[in-house]
């Protein structure tokens, strides 16, 4: 592995190392650990860095890199679950390292890294090094995770792992090589440049040059004196520098034209002769850059590979040493993660990337059942979506955790919203999108030039109509930013670029407590009220009302006061009702704003009767439409479907007697999973079945087959562009004594626990009379989870609940009711 030799293996600007030297410093380092079991280091990125983990490792132990810019809190966790016997600090964290202890109940031996590599420089000569050798079945490291979900895990990495990812990129294919230079930039706790700019480099005969921190002039000074071959950085480093490089491109002509040229050729040996300027103010000897930590947006890839690099990206996690699939030299696909590591099987389970080989954990540290969630028969659930094509290449979609599910049962992926609003950088530094009220909600960091120059209202405006409002336009109405808030600040990322979602909801807090508290109503505001017109009282009354929050002139429907499409149906009634317009859902949400839409109603008015929606005198209407038919199949189906459920599933239900013999019933049961309507169908009585409707999404029945099928088995399609039209179906067919079953969340469960419920049913319920059968359904969603193509043989439980009856209850309540009923039968 390592042996003595007078071969540079390390580069600073204290000056170059030895094999041999290194070798002998680290011999230094362990005599102050020896026989211990885990040692920790707390340090900015330096040589001694390297001296500390080879001494660490001479002795047997355990190597727990933590992040040197972590909070005394964040230290105190890492020491209380692992507990170091030794912890390595440097000169700058040693306050911080004395805080942590103050917090923490274990007390490890601190030793400080600077004195002891002064100790180690002064006996370098008269110490004999060794060569280093290792145990592969030995635990290397403990490598907490980043914690972009919460508290962090220990990673337990054998050194059989984390050679199993060298020889990958040494061996089986020809990357790190003896006398390549890589530099070392990114912090050296992290497992990426842990493995990529320390141990592989190393190993592999080659040596590491140490850039003093990640600004610009250091990063170009690090690259010219050392003649570095190698980079590896983070997205976010080489899309600032992507930016800076087309900005002198895109200044000139000659400039575009040549791009264009090489873009098209896509010639290496051409980009790198046009474009040799470039390459030469990175020191003229890169030969490659890796990316990693989290996706590269394929633009940016693509810049790169046509300015003349070549770019590896790589796609793993801490649990895998981190490799799991990399791009080959030369072979960049833009978008593309790349090939399975030689020695990695990779398989896509239900959507999910699994991953098995030589190089994954042998678990988390102490957490035996976290560690079975993931690890399953020897393969890694990485918890991320992909696929692979047909020549093994592997492309991410998502995080399983980080999808955001929307009532409408609509999947949107948060990073691809976040890569659309941040492409208008001249207004948005940065992006968090995240679920609020069941819409999307964006926090958005804006550029400095904003920051500087405007208040937040100023910006609030100029962002509406500037990037939310043009970006709205172009997407699936699912994919709309229904709402925004300004954050002076930076978002929570991880140090390897990766946002934090979990934190998202606290910084949301904390600024519309900021908001409330700040900005009072002013002596203007109060004025410009007093002036407004009695048409925009009157529709700010009804959406206040409506909606539980303020409404001012500028907001908008969407945008501001998050309307869904059944608010909307809402607002058009209440319109037409009061001022006597005929207008539609699309064009409320294309008014500018509440004022505007005022400015408009006061001009087109036919009257003002203020009056509330009727949803009674809606159902009352007369609705022009067709019920699906009642073949006999579905009865025939289902007599064939029950007995294999109970056989499949060991389905069972209770409470049937809860179903009221006359009238028309409203099943409204939890979903847990696709087979959910045909659990409840299976314990109703023919006659029964025959006279139940189902509510479907249009997307489900697009297709002729299942349109063709709908049409004639009882299913009521949801038209989301006439949301009116679809609940009036449904009160003709109560009022035709049928029954239906609505399902009050909307969509699926994502994981397992009940969501919002909405109203539709409880208007239904409480204008047309109509009991209420709560139905909970238990076990589905292990027997099919949402994702999965082939259900599992896990026991399925249906229960039919007391009836609950409108009365006098108001639609909330109802609805409230209905969930409170199922959710304790849940907990039972």
């Amino acid at each position: 592995m390592l042996y003595p030799s007078d071969k540079i293996a390390l580069r600073a600007e204290s000056g170059n190392v030895t094999y041999k030297q290194l070798l002998a410093r680290a011999k230094t380092f362990s005599l102050s650990i020896t026989g211990q079991e885990k040692v920790l280091i707390l340090s900015e990125n330096r040589p001694a860095w390297t001296y500390a983990v080879f001494g660490i490792w001479q002795t047997g132990a355990i190597t727990v890199p933590v992040d040197a810019t972590s909070t005394a809190t964040d230290i105190a966790y890492i020491i209380d679950d692992c507990k170091p016997e030794s912890m390595f600090v440097s000169d700058g964290r040693i306050a911080l390292a004395q805080e942590a202890l103050k917090l923490s109940t274990h007390q490890p031996n601190v030793i400080n890294i600077d004195e002891t590599e002064k100790e180690a420089i002064c006996k370098e000569n008269v110490i004999e090094p060794e060569e280093f050798r290792y145990d592969k079945d030995n635990i290397s490291l403990i490598v907490y995770t980043s914690g972009t979900t919460g508290s962090p895990k220990g990673v337990m990495l054998t050194f059989d792992n984390i050679m199993a990812n060298i020889g990958a990129v040494s061996d089986e294919v020809k990357i790190f090589q003896e006398g390549l230079i890589t530099m070392a930039l990114l912090p050296l706790h992290h497992i990426l440049p842990f493995l990529g700019t320390l141990v592989a480099p190393l190993t592999t005969g080659g040596s590491i040059a140490f850039c003093p921190s990640m600004a610009a002039g250091d990063l170009m000074k690090t690259l010219q004196d050392h003649k570095v071959n190698m980079i590896i950085g983070v997205p976010r480093l080489y899309a600032t520098l992507v930016k800076g490089i087309m900005d002198k491109v895109n200044a000139s002509a000659a400039g575009r034209t040549m791009y264009k040229i090489c873009e098209k050729l896509q010639w290496a040996w051409l980009s790198k002769l046009v474009f040799g300027e470039v390459h030469k103010k990175m020191g003229g000897h890169v030969k490659f850059l890796v990316s990693g930590g989290a996706a590269l947006d394929a633009p940016i890839a693509k810049n790169l590979k046509t300015l003349g690099f070549d770019l590896l990206e790589g796609y793993g996690m801490t649990e895998a040493s981190p490799i799991i699939t990399f791009t080959r030299p030369h072979k960049l696909l833009p978008g593309s993660a790349g090939q399975p590591m030689p020695s990695v099987q990779v398989e896509i389970r239900d959507g999910e990337i699994c991953a098995k080989g030589r190089n994954i954990m042998k678990g988390y540290y102490n957490r035996p059942e976290e560690t079975a969630q993931v690890l399953k028969d020897g393969w890694l659930y990485t918890g991320d979506l992909g696929y692979l094509d047909d020549k093994q290449r592997l492309f991410i979609t998502g995080r399983r955790k980080e999808i955001i599910v929307l009532s409408n049962g609509k999947n949107v992926n948060p990073h691809e919203v976040e890569y659309k609003i941040e492409n208008y950088a001249a207004m948005i530094k940065e992006c968090g999108v995240m679920p609020n009220a069941d819409l999307l909600h964006a926090i958005i960091v804006p550029t400095d030039v904003l920051a500087s120059t405007m208040t937040d209202d100023q910006i609030r405006e100029k962002i509406k109509w500037d990037v939310i409002e043009p970006y709205n336009k172009e997407v699936a109405p699912y994919k709309k930013i229904m709402s925004f808030s300004i954050y002076r600040g930076e978002l929570p990322r991880t140090k390897l670029d990766k946002l934090q979602r979990f934190r998202l909801p606290q910084i949301l807090e904390e600024i519309e407590k900021k908001n409330n508290t700040s900005n009072p109503k002013s002596a203007e505001d109060i004025k410009s009220e007093e002036n407004m017109t009695k048409e925009y009282c009157v529709i700010r009354d009804y959406i206040e009302e409506e909606k539980h929050c303020k409404v001012t002139p500028e907001k908008h429907i969407e945008m501001d006061l998050a309307f869904d499409s059944l608010d909307k149906v809402g607002l058009q009634v209440f319109l037409q009702n009061t001022f006597g317009l005929e207008v539609t859902t699309e064009q409320i949400a294309s008014f500018a704003s509440v004022g505007a839409m005022a400015a408009w109603v006061a001009e087109s008015k036919t009257r003002i009767e203020v009056e509330k929606v009727d949803w009674a005198q809606i159902l009352k209407q007369h609705a022009k439409v067709r019920l699906p038919e009642t073949w006999a199949t579905g009865n025939i189906f289902m007599t064939i479907t029950k007995p294999l459920f109970k056989l499949y599933f060991k389905l069972s239900s209770k409470g049937a007697d809860n179903i009221p013999a006359d009238g028309p019933v409203i099943y409204a049961p939890n979903h847990q999973s696709f087979l959910d309507g045909l659990f409840v169908m299976s314990f109703l009585k023919w006659r029964s079945i025959k006279n139940t409707y189902f509510y479907a999404k249009e997307e489900h029945v697009r297709r002729p087959i299942t349109k063709f099928i709908a049409d004639h088995h009882n299913v009521i399609v949801l038209d989301m562009n006439n949301i009116k039209e679809s609940i009036q179906k449904l009160g003709e067919a109560l009022k035709k004594k049928k029954n239906i079953i609505i399902f009050p969340e909307g969509t699926r469960t994502n994981d397992g626990k009940l969501g919002e419920f909405k109203k539709t049913f409880a208007i239904l319920s409480k204008e047309l009379g109509v009991p209420v059968v709560p139905v909970s359904i238990k076990g589905a969603f292990e027997a099919m989870p949402k994702g999965s193509i082939f259900p599992r043989p896990k026991p399925v439980k249906v229960e039919f609940l007391k009836p609950i009856y409108p009365n006098s209850r108001s639609y909330q309540d109802l609805t409230n009711e209905v969930c409170k009923r199922i959710e304790e039968n849940q907990a039972s």
